[in-house]
């Protein structure tokens, strides 16, 4: 999907804030959507904290270079009004769980400031994360309609809703026994061991359950990095079940060429981003199609050490070649992978660039913790993925991809990790069936093909006329009409 340039000026363009929590997995598809907007003839802000905004201004400075109306407002995330040290503005710097607090707190005090900049530079919508509520009060305030990102898919949605509402969880003996969700267009059955902490027995699930409908309440529509052929009857059964219109405009990923903008994604600016980038490139560039299986696990993931190790051990002995991204910068070697998989494995230790990885010839599958940025970045390169969920609402993904659109196949993790409490979580999927699932999905024919018909459907879905393109039109359509324009 290219950028086209800006309308005459004389045009009316809608003027639209995009303010999503400021962690990887919710800024960067925000980030996305904000250049997908603009290049559609929106006056686009994007609203992050300064470190988000050094992250992700590059390809934002040049949409704006190339006539598009976008730029990047950066508010200082309140730190130390909520106890919070260490200049952290990111969820995914942290260092500790016990972060978590304090840094949702701070997140909550940039309140004031993003109703500051409503009073001050009015707009004729916002597009709210919807774990931030308070940004659709400050539009509310001033008659702004608000339209709620979701940072997730339908499907978990309308699976998040069924046991929020029907708590079918709690009338099961074990955390093993399957039980049906009800209300949906398929038969999907779950465990509690598979469960997001919010639904579980026990769990606040009414403080969940009243902001979710406060939510519903505040929103004029849902916008989800989705698209109709990946889950068109869940994108129908949520707009029945909510009351409000659902504008499936993903997969996101796609406003990125093949320039810098993929290159960098998420990392510009950073010392040494670019020449990562490079490195792994590269080194794909020596492998024959399809031979590499590419791991990572997203920004929040800190496995225990003794599963790394059987992560790694797997790899090796699956006989492919791998582009791992360990994540953590300060994690110490892995002699032992290493000498096993013979030559056969990149680590990476830090970041790289997903979506620019996922396109190269050479990738043949991913092992994936199923948040739903890599879920619909995998969907939109045409890749197998191998489903491994951690925790919130990744398992439900896994049930979407593996079970319904049959576009992978899950890792053998029957239980996920509590965020925070990794290191007492222990190994919950072994070596040797981390290599048996690598070779299937490596192997597997009818997998690569099926993905490879929701990549093309994924390509049609942006492309002018197609389902997304017809959802981005529609809801500039309905600011204009809100907002009287």
């Amino acid at each position: 999907m290219r950028q086209s340039a800006a309308p005459p000026a004389g045009d009316a363009a809608p003027r639209i804030y995009f303010i999503p929590f400021p962690t990887p997995g919710h800024a960067l598809p925000m980030s996305d959507l904000a250049r997908l907007f603009a290049s559609r003839g929106a006056d686009a802000t994007l609203v992050l904290t300064h470190a988000n905004a050094a992250r992700l201004g590059g390809p934002v400075a040049r949409a704006a270079a190339a006539g598009l109306r976008i730029r990047v407002h950066a508010l200082p995330l309140p730190a130390e009004a909520a106890g919070l040290t260490g200049g952290h503005e990111s969820a995914d710097d942290l260092p500790t769980r016990e972060d978590a607090g304090p840094f949702a707190v701070a997140v909550d005090l940039l309140a004031p400031l993003f109703a500051d900049l409503l009073r001050r530079h009015p707009a004729d919508a916002v597009v709210f994360d919807g774990v931030l509520p308070w940004a659709a009060t400050a539009a509310a305030e001033l008659g702004i309609p608000r339209y709620a990102f979701t940072g997730t898919g339908c499907f978990a949605l309308s699976v998040q809703r069924s046991l929020l509402l029907h708590t079918p969880q709690e009338s099961v003996a074990s955390p093993t026994e399957p039980f049906l969700v009800p209300g949906l267009p398929d038969v999907v059955r779950l465990t509690r061991s598979r469960l997001a902490e919010a639904t579980l027995p026990g769990a606040d699930s009414r403080e969940f359950l009243n902001r979710m409908f406060d939510i519903e309440r505040a929103t004029a529509g849902w916008v989800v990095n989705s698209f109709a052929d990946l889950e068109d009857r869940y994108i129908e059964h949520y707009e029945k079940d909510t009351g409000k219109p659902v504008f499936a405009v993903g997969p996101v990923c796609l406003i990125n060429g093949d320039g810098e903008d993929v290159l960098e994604r998420g990392r510009g600016g950073e010392a040494g981003a670019a020449a990562e980038a490079a490195r792994v490139l590269s080194w794909l560039d020596t492998k024959p199609g399809r031979s590499v299986v590419y791991v990572c696990f997203g920004s929040l993931t800190r496995f225990p050490r003794e599963q790394v190790t059987e992560l790694g051990m797997g790899l090796a002995d699956s006989g492919a070649n791998f582009v791992w991204v360990l994540g953590d910068k300060n994690a110490p070697p892995l002699p032992d992978v290493d000498t096993a998989a013979g030559g056969r494995g990149l680590v990476v230790r830090g970041w790289a660039p997903q979506v620019a990885v996922l396109r190269h010839a050479a990738v043949g599958a991913f092992v994936t913790h199923c948040g739903w940025g890599a879920v619909t970045e995998a969907a939109a390169a045409g890749v197998p993925v191998v489903a491994w969920p951690v925790f919130a609402e990744q398992f439900y993904n896994e049930a979407l991809v593996v079970g319904i659109a049959g576009t992978g196949v899950g890792a053998g993790a029957e239980r996920g990790y509590v965020w925070g409490g990794e290191e007492q979580g222990g190994v919950v999927v072994g070596r040797e069936k981390v290599a048996e699932r690598v070779r299937e999905a490596m192997a597997d024919e009818g997998l690569r093909r099926k993905a490879g018909e929701v990549g093309e459907s994924a390509r049609r879905a942006v492309e002018v006329g197609g389902s997304s393109y017809v959802a981005v039109g529609a809801l500039l359509d309905d600011v204009r009409r809100r907002h009287g324009g």
